[in-house]
């Protein structure tokens, strides 16, 4: 594993920790392996939720509060006629990409300039929005078209479906610098800072909803940070998880890596049951590798659970990532070659590269241990300039690059 030392030559020790979310899973708490809890946000109190760092342009809804999101049939010069017998299915946030949210999920695949709730502008660097939405918050029902993302300004406006409370807002991200989401309440108008910085937590602990046998189900569990990369191991009963070889099994980087099965529900007991042979093996941002178990779950009545941790290795030197959505190419402008700051190590994927016209003009699949990938001009490649995309399992990335 890249930018990881070797094992501690001390004997491991396991430390536990206790998280609360409050009963009902009333709060999302946001923790780091190495400081333990960072930060505490009310689980309700908000609808939807703006990606914040540079060009990138991801919007979720709390699914697990009631927020449901449906796709119309209308572009944006039906507002005013806009309803219900206009919907045509439902939009759920992607639980394995941040970057993928709700009204992201219609994006045309392998076209870096649309965004599902509308298009990227790669002269002006606009986002205009082109899609109608109706979402319920409860039994409150509300159009909201997304018009654009501007600099650093999200522009939207919502009604009730008969055309009162027509509101705008303008959501600005540099509220919440160094974030991954600012929020906001549709009911109260408020714009909210929730989170701790992005650099500060590994983990959140939070409800959310999951598709379960096809059904989408509220469930509360672990979703991690994007740097973050998970491996579960199933260990038989008389197992000692001390003599684990962290090499022999496959790191994800999917958000609902840990998810919520880790636990299940005994009805003869009336109680959560957390099977002890389940460990998660985790690589923190800074390249640590963590041994993680879960030994108790109270349930909505408390919301508290109890882990166990244990650091497994300690980073000798990791790359320092940049933030998802704003990757650094250079030289500008290349001529032969040029080199892409990846925002995490290691990392594998597929990079695109498109012209003006959104059209592939080259296309490859890259594999890398070092923060810095370079890359060789495709041979016959007039100069210009070309929009790329850079996708992993954590999520799709976006950036610019001149050739002359």
């Amino acid at each position: 594993m890249g930018g990881v030392g070797s094992f501690l030559a001390a004997q491991i020790s396991a430390v536990r920790d206790t998280i609360v979310l409050g009963p009902g899973y009333a709060n999302q708490v946001y923790y780091s392996l190495q400081n333990g809890t960072v930060g505490t946000a009310p689980a309700a109190g908000w609808h939807l939720a703006f990606e914040i760092p540079i060009r990138a342009a991801a919007v979720r809804a709390n699914h697990a509060r009631g927020v449901t999101v449906y796709a119309t049939s209308r572009d944006t010069s039906g507002w005013a006629a806009l309803s219900l017998n206009d919907t045509t299915f439902r939009l759920y946030n992607d639980n394995c990409r941040w970057s993928v949210g709700a009204f992201n999920q219609t994006a045309t695949p392998n076209n870096p300039f649309d965004v599902g709730w509308g298009n990227y502008n790669l002269t002006t660097h606009i986002t205009t929005g082109d899609s109608l939405y109706i979402v319920a918050i409860g039994s409150t029902y509300k159009k909201l078209w997304i018009q654009r993302l501007q600099g650093t300004q999200y522009y939207l406006r919502t009604a009730n479906l008969d055309g009162s409370q027509d509101t705008s807002y303008a959501v600005d991200k540099s509220l919440a610098s160094g974030r991954a989401f600012i929020y906001l309440n549709l009911l109260t108008h408020q714009v909210l800072n929730l989170e701790p910085a992005a650099s500060e937590w590994d983990l959140v602990f939070t409800p959310y909803l999951e598709i379960v046998s096809g059904t989408p189900y509220p469930v509360t569990g672990v979703l991690q940070n994007s740097p973050v990369r998970t491996a579960k191991v199933v260990l038989t009963s008389p197992a000692n998880p001390d003599t684990l070889t962290p090499s022999a099994y496959a790191f994800d980087s999917c958000a609902a890596s840990i998810g919520y099965d880790w636990k299940r529900f005994d009805m003869s007991a009336n109680s959560f049951v957390v099977a002890d042979t389940v460990y998660y093996l985790v690589q923190d941002e800074r390249g640590n590798l963590w041994r993680l178990r879960f030994l108790r779950f109270e349930g909505s009545s408390t919301g508290r659970l109890v882990l166990e941790k244990a650091l497994l290795r300690q980073a000798t030197s990791l790359a320092s990532r940049p933030n998802a959505g704003s990757l650094a190419v250079y030289p500008v402008p290349a001529q032969e070659s040029f080199q892409i700051e990846l925002p995490q190590v290691p990392f594998a994927g597929k990079l695109t590269l498109l012209n003006s016209l959104g059209q592939v003009v080259w296309q490859q699949p890259v594999e890398a241990t070092q923060a810095v990938m370079e890359l060789v001009r495709p041979a016959g490649l007039p100069n210009g300039v070309y929009a790329f995309l850079l996708e992993g399992a954590a999520g799709r990335w976006t950036g610019k690059m001149v050739f002359q």
